[in-house]
C-alpha cells in the first residue's frame, strides 16, 4: 500500500463518465480509509446517482493543480452513502467502496467533542472544521478542478499501457527466468 506521504483528494462520480470525467464530478471526497471516502459538503447531489457512483482517486502533485502522474490514479466503485447531520441543515456523507484503495491516507484522529465544537465555531462548514483540526489538508476542497479532470484520461490511458521486457533485453532483471514466473522453484530434484 502506498504511503501516507501523497496528497490525496478523490472527485466523485456519476458511472458512465470515465471518458469525460469532467462531465461526472458530482463532488470533491477525501480518502479517510483505504475503502471510505468522506464528502464533507454537497452530499445531497449523491441521491441523483441512481446509476452508481465511481470514486476518482486522484494523487495530486506538489504543485497545486496538477496530478501527480508518478503514482496510480484509482477508479474504484462506490457501493454504500450514509448521510449524516451536521447541524445548521447541513448534512456530511460517507461512501463506503466495493474494495480498497492502494493509498493510505493522510488521517489524523480526533474526539467527537472537538470535532462537534470545530463544527458549530466554523458555522457548519464541515470542511474548515476539519482543515481547522488538520484532519483534512487545506486546499483539498478546491482542488477538483475542470482542468484537473479533464488531464485524467491522457493519463489513465497512459498508466494502461504495459511494459514488455524480453529475457534479452539489456535491462538486468533478478527475476529472468521461469522459475520466477511460476512461483518460484525449490532446490534441484535429484533423480
Amino acid at each position: 500500500m502506498a504511503g501516507s506521504d501523497v496528497r490525496l483528494v478523490v472527485s466523485v462520480q456519476a458511472r458512465g463518465f470515465e471518458a469525460a470525467p469532467w462531465e461526472g464530478h458530482l463532488v470533491t471526497g477525501v480518502l479517510v480509509t483505504p475503502d471510505e471516502v468522506l464528502v464533507p459538503a454537497g452530499a445531497a447531489v449523491l441521491t441523483g446517482a441512481a446509476a452508481g457512483i465511481d470514486l476518482l482517486v486522484l494523487p495530486l502533485a506538489p504543485d497545486p493543480g496538477g496530478l501527480d502522474t508518478d503514482r496510480r490514479l484509482e477508479r474504484l466503485a462506490g457501493v454504500r452513502v450514509r448521510f449524516v447531520p451536521t447541524g445548521g441543515g447541513g448534512e456530511a456523507g460517507g461512501i463506503s467502496a466495493a474494495n480498497a484503495s492502494r493509498y493510505r491516507p493522510r488521517r489524523r484522529r480526533v474526539t467527537r467533542e472537538a470535532l462537534d465544537r470545530s463544527v458549530a465555531e466554523h458555522d457548519h462548514d464541515v470542511w474548515a472544521a476539519l482543515e481547522a483540526l488538520g484532519v483534512v489538508e487545506e486546499g483539498l476542497r478546491d482542488a477538483v478542478t475542470d482542468e484537473l479532470l479533464r488531464a485524467v484520461p491522457a493519463v489513465e490511458d497512459a498508466q494502461r499501457r504495459i511494459r514488455f521486457q524480453h529475457h534479452l533485453d539489456d535491462v538486468p532483471d533478478p527475476c529472468s527466468s521461469l522459475c520466477c514466473l511460476v512461483g518460484g522453484c525449490f532446490g534441484e530434484e535429484k533423480g
